[in-house]
């Protein structure tokens, strides 16, 4: 339901002079838009500060996200963003040409031409809303990126110990039929019984199930890769043999928080919804509509101004600020409880990797290069016969255990890494990616 109001003036036969007037431009009230401060960039840390991963990740890295189809869509969920931002500044309001003509006893022909008010700068509301909204997509942005890059990292690292494995397994095949071969010969020259050939023969039997499952798992982490990346690439660079140490403290763990994607978007999700309730408040104001016309109505001129507004009776669009309200609470509410989860999986992330890279100095400084002396030593223990087979056999298969578990520990605290960079946010300094939003 809206009221109008009109007045006319009616000019009889003779025109009457128009009044002189000063225009005055119609200046709506103006709200200071706010630029939204989701929270301020970090200062510098030394114990965030993880180097650069090589060159070779780097530059695999990049050419995977470049193509990938949904760092694509989030960027175009961002293009959109800025748009209706750009929209969200334009009035809300254009203004309508009305014409009328009326063939009664008296012929009467008017045009005119009409303007709604925004009266309560709902176009600053919306604009305020569409910015909060435009941050938390590039939030989002940056959020796809760096689990994408953290998704392909590990995909990548399960993929090289899988391919380190198999060789392990080729070798461990290859050396068990050289093992087989042996015993034939020293049986048949009788220095071996059949028993001792018969383990021989046991043994390159598992060897060769060992090689065909690890040629298995190698076959699945290559999909496993291929579901991620998405497009043909060429086998992805080598696991560094170091990884950075890393301590946290408690103000790098809040520093770490409150530089988090997800923990950016739930701010800007709480702007824009403090936003939205704004918007809900001042749209319960109606917005006038103030329009001016001019005609003849048989021979006298028309002259005449309208005026409508519309009357909140039906409805006075309280519900639509109880739920912008209960959003807002809702929103609000969630913050904390994922602030309390993501600091947990943050702590527990970097003692899991410290864990890991621990275990993997010690291997690399006890049980790497012992390995490779243990093979030989053994071999000529067995020749000389100053070790028995089934001694050989189990020492053996104890060392290519060990060199399989050292390969496999890798491949854990490649995993710890890349995870904790991903619950840390820290993907993107790490592979050379300036965090821009």
């Amino acid at each position: 339901m809206s009221v109008a109001i009109g007045y006319l003036w009616r000019k009889i036969r003779t025109p009457m002079p128009r009044a002189k007037h000063q225009r005055h431009p119609l200046r709506l009230c103006g709200l200071t838009l706010i630029v939204l401060a989701l929270s301020a960039e970090a200062q510098p840390n030394r114990e965030l500060d993880l180097g650069l991963a090589p060159s070779s990740i780097i530059s695999y890295v990049k050419r995977v996200l470049d193509a990938h189809p949904r760092v694509q869509a989030a960027r175009a969920s961002v293009t959109a963003s800025e748009a209706r931002t750009r929209a969200s500044g334009k009035p809300l309001y254009n203004p309508e040409l009305d014409a009328e003509f009326e063939d009664a006893e008296f012929r009467t022909r008017s045009i005119g031409i009409s303007q709604t008010i925004d009266l309560g700068n709902k176009r600053a509301a919306r604009r305020t809303v569409a910015i909060a909204e435009q941050q938390a997509a590039r939030e989002a942005l940056a959020l796809v990126r760096q689990q994408v890059a953290a998704e392909l990292l590990a995909a990548a690292g399960n993929l090289n110990v899988a391919a380190d494995l198999e060789r392990i397994a080729s070798e461990r095949k290859k050396l068990m039929a050289r093992f087989r071969q042996t015993a034939n010969d020293r049986r048949a020259a009788g220095d071996l019984n059949q028993v001792e050939v018969q383990l021989a023969e046991l043994a390159y039997a598992e060897s060769a199930l060992l090689y065909a499952q690890s040629q298995a798992e190698r076959i699945s982490a290559q999909q496993d890769l291929e579901r991620v990346v998405g497009i043909a690439l060429p086998s992805p660079p080598a696991l560094p043999s170091e990884f950075a140490r890393m301590t946290i403290s408690e103000s790098s763990i809040d520093l770490i928080l409150n530089t988090l994607p997800s923990v950016r978007i739930a701010q800007a999700q709480i702007a824009a919804s403090r936003a939205t309730l704004a918007l809900r408040k001042r749209e319960r104001r109606p917005d006038p509509t103030i329009g001016l016309f001019a005609g003849r109505e048989g021979d006298d001129d028309l002259v005449g101004l309208r005026f409508s507004i519309p009357l909140p009776v039906r409805n006075r669009f309280r519900a639509e600020v109880d739920a912008a309200t209960a959003d807002l609470n809702a929103v609000t509410l969630s913050v904390d409880d994922n602030y309390r989860q993501l600091r947990a999986e943050l702590v527990a992330a970097a003692k899991r990797y410290e864990i890991s890279r621990a275990a993997w100095q010690e291997w690399q400084a006890v049980g790497a290069g012992s390995l490779k002396r243990q093979f030989q030593v053994l071999e000529q223990l067995w020749h000389a016969g100053e070790l028995n087979t089934s001694m050989y056999l189990l020492q053996l298969e104890q060392a290519l255990d060990t060199q399989m578990a050292g390969v496999e520990q890798r491949g854990t605290v490649w995993n710890d890494w890349i995870a904790w960079l991903a619950v840390s946010g820290r993907v993107d300094p790490w592979i050379g990616f300036s965090v821009t939003r």
